[in-house]
């Protein structure tokens, strides 16, 4: 996939990004890896990027049955759209995965386990994704040990007014629908997307244990970002986003049984970020403002209990070209979360990180590119840690990259894991004397491409984890650090083999073996994940693709889970050069699985959409 980076105007995501000179045409750009726009081959990470036509399929359904396709990506979900869903990227779960939307960090930190939950989330306002994996802690800070993930909402793609609309219907009584429109011009743009989806959904609790009563959902979210150049060394810019949604749940009876109930979880939640990217001589800085403030409302058959929690976020970041071979990216940051719920016994709980950092960029040669980076957090409740990484990507040749990458991170415990207090069904009380986690992820991977355009990659991948905060099950439960190392350790693979002129195979398996300082298996962490898929053009405006994903070796407090396979169809027709008309199958073959013990997935069910730019 070919890119053409204007980088006078690239996107701002993490913390923000300076505007480099000139325009240059790249393989594949990725600015979360590095904080810059670098090369993909050239930043020594794993990193996947989707762009607007690999998130097609997304438009109307969750975001994650695209980055189910990834390599190192696993996914579980406890029901219907709208339900909870947790994405794990090399076994690590979603409390070790930092997530930016437009530069806004979105995990809740009023969640037990501060995270980013992926169930309500759709492709209809989305442009790009970039994943990195592995830990991110030096550039990033607690909390991104497993990886980030970088969301960009669509922006201007030309100069002058664009339009898109879609509309999917389909089972479950679902339909979906989304319009925006972009504005760009010489001296910046402005985009705007509009969308809402609403599902009758089935049963969270799985039908086939006698469970009947469909756990339905609808969300509406808006998004809107900005950015107009000044001068020739001033740009200011910003984004927003605001999202509702309702999603029906079900729980758990006196014997311990996810069972039908007529729960209901109301979310709100918004973010807004400003920023402003100035020039100076041979130093370009990015100064970042971010807000993010998310409330849960959970209503149990009469019992209500609702969540606040805000994140304030500073940022300064600058990059500085101090030769044609070698860049330094620096700068700090500050964060402040604040919870308030029932649950806390004092009301109100805050909590502060502040941070420094600094990577250098060398280049010695057109084949080496080597990345140091070391960042020190200071944090309000548990004294200051230092984390760093190196990495280096080398092409011997155009055809061959060599990579590999080790990095220290951490992640400090959440709000909630340390002052929670819930005395009801299932007690829990937090542990105030609780450590962040310590850890150490190594990787080593090889890409090859071939002539005709088939490649290959393959990445050996280790993470270890010091004091695992864990549950220690009892009446209350509650939290302890484990001594001892927790690894999460295998190979991910991915190759794209074009059979013809038409027609393209593609493959994704990861294997991870993830275990707890006893040995014994993290949950839910399959053994074996595999994706294979044809993709064909089947006429001249007509396009198919088909997929089959085997998931197998998961456990669940012990018990194995059945392997299990699902396939999935999807065809596109152009009915002209701005209008495509679109059919989905999800689970063709009807295959009745689970992917967390006791909740309902899909069964056989179909979806037509239209969809078009003018």
């Amino acid at each position: 996939m070919r890119r053409l980076l204007a980088t006078t105007a690239v996107l701002a995501l993490g913390a923000g990004i300076a505007a480099a000179q000139g325009v240059i045409e790249l393989e594949e750009i990725t600015v979360t890896a590095n904080r810059v726009p670098t090369a993909t081959a050239a930043t020594g990470a794993s990193v996947a990027v989707l762009t607007e036509a690999d998130l097609a399929d997304a438009a109307g359904d969750e975001l994650i049955e695209v980055l189910r396709r990834l390599p190192g990506v696993s996914v579980t979900q406890t029901g219907p759209l709208g339900s909870g869903a947790t994405v794990r990227i090399r076994g690590a779960d979603a409390r070790y995965i930092a997530v930016y939307i437009d530069g806004i960090r979105v995990s809740d930190p009023t969640l037990t386990e501060s995270k980013f939950d992926f169930g309500g989330l759709t492709g209809a306002d989305i442009a790009r994704v970039e994943l990195v994996r592995g830990s991110q802690s030096a550039l990033y800070g607690g909390s991104a040990v497993g990886g980030v993930i970088s969301i960009t909402t669509k922006r201007a793609e030309r100069e002058g007014l664009s339009q898109h609309a879609r509309l999917e219907a389909g089972s479950y009584g679902t339909l979906a629908g989304s319009y925006g429109f972009t504005r760009g011009g010489p001296d910046g743009e402005v985009a705007l997307t509009l969308s809402h989806i609403r599902s009758d959904g089935f049963s969270a609790a799985d039908e086939n244990d006698g469970n009947t009563e469909a756990d339905g959902h609808r969300g509406t979210r808006l998004s809107f970002s900005a950015r107009h150049r000044l001068s020739d060394t001033v740009t200011l810019g910003g984004a927003a986003f605001v999202q509702t949604s309702r999603s029906e749940y079900d729980g758990f009876d006196a014997s311990f049984t996810l069972t039908d109930r007529d729960n209901v979880f109301d979310r709100e939640e918004w973010g807004a970020r400003a920023f402003a990217e100035i020039a100076t001589g041979r130093t370009d800085h990015v100064f970042d403002l971010s807000l993010y403030d998310t409330r849960r409302r959970f209503d149990e058959e009469g019992d209500v209990s609702v969540f606040d929690g805000q994140r304030l976020a500073l940022s300064w970041q600058a990059t500085t070209g101090l030769s044609e071979a070698l860049t330094l990216v620096w700068g700090g940051d500050w964060t402040e979360e604040r919870a308030r719920y029932d649950n806390l016994p004092a009301g109100e709980e805050r909590a502060r990180i502040a941070g420094a950092f600094a990577q250098a960029l060398w280049a010695p040669s057109a084949a080496l590119d080597v990345s140091a980076s070391l960042r020190v957090d200071a944090t309000s409740n548990f004294g200051a840690f230092a984390s760093g990484r190196l990495a280096v990507a080398w092409r011997p040749d155009e055809t061959l990259t060599l990579r590999g990458a080790v990095a220290r991170g951490f992640r400090p415990p959440s709000i909630d894991e340390r002052f929670g207090d819930y005395p009801g069904f299932f007690p829990f009380v937090g542990n105030p004397d609780l450590t962040p986690e310590e850890s150490l992820s190594y990787e080593l991977g090889v890409e090859k491409a071939f002539a005709g355009g088939a490649r290959v990659s393959a990445t050996l991948f280790a993470l270890e984890i010091d004091n695992l905060i864990t549950y220690v099950f009892g009446a209350p439960s509650t939290l302890e650090n484990l001594p001892g190392t927790s690894t999460r350790a295998g190979l991910e693979l991915e190759a794209e083999l074009p059979l013809g002129e038409a027609l393209t195979a593609d493959l994704a398996y990861t294997y991870t073996d993830a275990r707890r300082p006893s040995g014994a298996r993290l949950d839910l962490v399959p053994w074996h994940e595999v994706e294979l898929g044809l993709t064909a053009g089947l006429a001249p405006r007509l396009e198919g693709r088909i997929s089959a994903r085997h998931v197998a070796g998961v456990v669940e407090f012990g018990a194995p889970h059945p392997a299990y396979t699902v396939v999935g169809l999807g065809l596109d027709y152009a009915l002209t050069d701005a209008v495509d008309l679109s059919l989905r199958v999800e689970n063709l073959f009807d295959e009745e699985y689970q992917e967390v013990r006791g909740y309902g997935t899909s069964d056989r069910a179909f979806y037509v959409g239209l969809s078009g730019s003018f």
